[in-house]
């Protein structure tokens, strides 16, 4: 479905290089959930910006559906962003003037579907993320949890393939946090596949079907979160859990 193929990500100043993403290969399943765990300036958010169409790679491919993105333009990125992926940001990105209604529907809108039918779908989105009763709320009258998952029913509202989160719980209070892990828990019984960069370990433990650890711009391990919870490989994996654990 979708394969990077040795992805690398360079940032050219006056001065330097910076080699932010330094080869990464990985196949992306149908229907699975990926955890992506690393410490800040690892490149897990760079990589998830590249997966999501949002950045270009320096070097290597990504083949979407057995096709190249080699020689992608512009329109086919933005075809890809707007068919295929769901991203949900760390800082939820909502336009404060807008009713959570008006948040949903904007892509759609963009997207040129009518107005009718943009309504019914983001109220549907709505729906699934338990928000159909605050659609004409303005976002500064939420929680953060729930203008986190009005932020995953914007998401939704596309109908996409892949569901990408960057840290979805980082900005919410611990009492919020269980609320958005749950949603996404049910999200991920819908048949998307789903990419999270988070610190949560007991939430990648429980619904992660695979975990990948990044350090320094690579993937450096990669483990079934039963295996890697139950038997740590090597001496390596443990120090990376408890640096994540300690962060």
């Amino acid at each position: 479905m979708l394969k990077l193929k040795h992805i690398t990500k360079d940032y050219v100043t006056k001065q330097n290089t910076v080699h932010v993403l330094k080869g990464i290969t990985l196949n992306f399943r149908e229907c699975e959930f990926v955890t992506i765990l690393g410490q800040s300036g690892c490149g897990k958010t760079t990589l998830l910006n590249i997966i999501g169409g949002l950045d270009r790679y320096t070097d290597g491919d990504i083949i979407i559906n057995g096709k190249s993105t080699k020689d992608f333009d512009d329109r086919d990125w933005d075809r890809y962003r707007n068919k295929q992926i769901g991203f949900v940001f760390q800082s939820y990105n909502l336009i404060p003037h807008l009713s959570v209604l008006s948040n949903v529907e904007l892509a759609l809108t963009l997207a040129g579907r009518k107005k009718e039918e943009c309504e019914a779908i983001a109220l549907e989105a709505l729906r699934k993320v338990g928000l159909e009763d605050q659609a004409y709320k303005k976002p500064n009258q939420l929680s953060g949890g729930q203008m986190q998952r009005v932020a995953i029913a914007r998401a939704l509202a596309m109908n996409p393939k892949v569901m990408l989160f960057d840290e979805p719980t980082s900005a919410l209070d611990p009492e919020m946090v269980g609320e958005v892990l749950d949603l996404i828990k049910e999200l991920a019984e819908e048949g998307m596949t789903m990419v999270i960069v988070t610190h949560e370990m007991g939430f990648a433990k429980e619904v992660g079907t695979r975990i990948l650890f990044m350090s320094e711009g690579k993937i450096t391990e990669e483990n079934n979160p039963k295996d890697f919870f139950e038997h740590p490989q090597n001496d390596r994996t443990k120090e990376f859990l408890r640096k994540v654990l300690n962060a």
